[in-house]
């Protein structure tokens, strides 16, 4: 299992899809999940880094304690993951 941890040391830059602005990874904020989050799309999973610090998504939703990504510049939480810059 792949933690949060093991992504910030590869130093990939992401984009944000509300603001456009460039993300380092390093520099994502993990925004506390304060509680049950319900999938509203089939297919689309949320993706959050649980208490262990470990990255979920498929069919799991986050439950309180869970963090989600947020972009440090807009604050724009980004449930289904972050963009790849240059995918």
């Amino acid at each position: 299992m792949t933690t949060f941890e093991d992504v910030k040391k590869l130093s990939q830059i992401y984009v944000c899809d509300e603001c456009k602005k460039d993300i380092d990874v390093k520099n994502v904020i993990l925004t506390e999940s304060t509680s049950q989050i319900n999938m509203t799309t089939m297919g689309m999973p949320f993706i959050f880094v649980d208490k262990n610090g470990i990255i979920q998504g498929d069919n799991k939703a986050p439950i309180k304690g869970d963090k989600l990504l947020t972009c440090p510049h807009c604050k724009a939480i980004h449930a289904f993951g972050l963009s790849l810059k240059g995918s």
